[in-house]
């Protein structure tokens, strides 16, 4: 927060008379006064909170910043939420988190787009004594854990992605991956996990691909996984953004249920994905709970609290267009036109 010094207006030079410069001197003063003041009724009477994302958009990271602020917000704090663009910007979101130590936040709540480089940013928060929650994933660097974290076992999400490619395809079948951004630890590990399960079976993969975090890049590239290889049966996304590509490729070329289409996240252009018939299967995370856990987990570090259980594994919903009517999304979904 900046505020602008307030300094008093000249005394005028008759006295009981203000010529108009020192007049507009000191409205200008008062306006300042108020500025400064309603400066401080925005922030968080506790303090503040440093969110640090390598993104904000998208159906994933709008929920779970919605319920960051929210639960911010009923706790007594502000937050100040960085964004880095998207995976590839590493060193900016480290240099990102770097300002945020430097303006003295209570706690940090932190997405590290590739753990690697984030050892040294993270000693430093050590080292201020500023404790670090992790956003959605169990690492923030490779060398030091966080103090706590709110996440699904991104492992976990690829063992029931195997598992949903199983039910699509009791016969077996060919399979075509959208893996998700290069190097992101989340997409590797879900990926990693879904081959560990499928390996030796009858369902077999026939083409992999990396890319951007893009709708209409993953529409692109399913639109030439179902050119290239016309039988292919499923196809995996590593999330909503990446199956919603895929769902509006496989809709283009006329072959909802067809050929199936599997990944994480109901957002709700996912949702409408699965409604319309194109979207077979989804593993939903909960990244709004996620948010206010992680926020709370926050709160209670800064408390000088130990948290009775500070690595929380949000629990996971397997989703189908059987069940799609019945399920709870307050923990899933932002509110409707909601942006951080």
């Amino acid at each position: 927060m900046h505020s602008r010094s307030v300094r008093s207006p000249r005394s005028a030079r008759v006295t009981g008379t203000l010529t108009i410069a020192s007049l507009a001197i000191g409205i200008l003063a008062i306006g300042t006064i108020f500025d400064a003041l309603a400066a401080v009724a925005l922030a968080g009477s506790n303090g503040t909170i440093g969110a640090a994302m390598p993104n904000t958009k998208g159906e994933w990271y709008t929920p779970e910043l919605y319920g960051v602020i929210e639960e911010a917000k009923k706790l007594g704090y502000d937050v100040v939420v960085q964004d880095a663009g998207g995976y590839a910007n590493v060193d900016k979101q480290v240099t990102q988190v770097s300002n945020l130590l430097v303006q003295n936040v209570k706690a940090l709540i932190l997405d590290a787009a590739d753990p690697a480089a984030f050892n040294g940013v993270v000693r430093e928060a050590k080292a201020a004594g500023i404790p670090i929650v992790s956003a959605g994933n169990p690492k923030i660097a490779t060398d030091i854990p966080p103090d706590a974290a709110a996440t699904s076992s991104h492992c976990t999400i690829g063992h029931e992605l195997a598992s949903g490619a199983r039910k699509l395809l009791p016969e077996g079948g060919t399979i075509a991956i959208l893996a998700g951004p290069p190097g992101a630890f989340w997409a590797t590990e879900r990926l990693r996990c879904f081959k560990e399960d499928t390996a030796g079976s009858t369902l077999r993969i026939v083409a992999e691909q990396t890319s951007e975090q893009d709708v209409a890049i993953a529409l692109s590239l399913a639109s030439d996984f179902l050119q290239r290889h016309p039988d292919v049966g499923v196809i995996y996304g590593a999330d909503d953004t990446y199956g919603v590509g895929i769902a509006r490729a496989v809709q283009a070329a006329g072959k909802c249920g067809k050929v199936k289409v599997l990944f994480s996240v109901l957002g709700a252009a996912a949702e409408e994905m699965m409604r319309a018939g194109c979207a077979d299967y989804v593993v939903a995370q909960q990244p709004a709970l996620m948010g206010r856990l992680e926020v709370q987990l926050a709160d209670q570090l800064i408390r000088g609290q130990k948290p009775a259980e500070p690595m929380v594994q949000v629990p996971l919903i397997l989703v189908t267009r059987e069940n799609l009517d019945g399920i709870d999304r307050s923990g899933m979904q932002a509110p409707k036109g909601w942006t951080p």
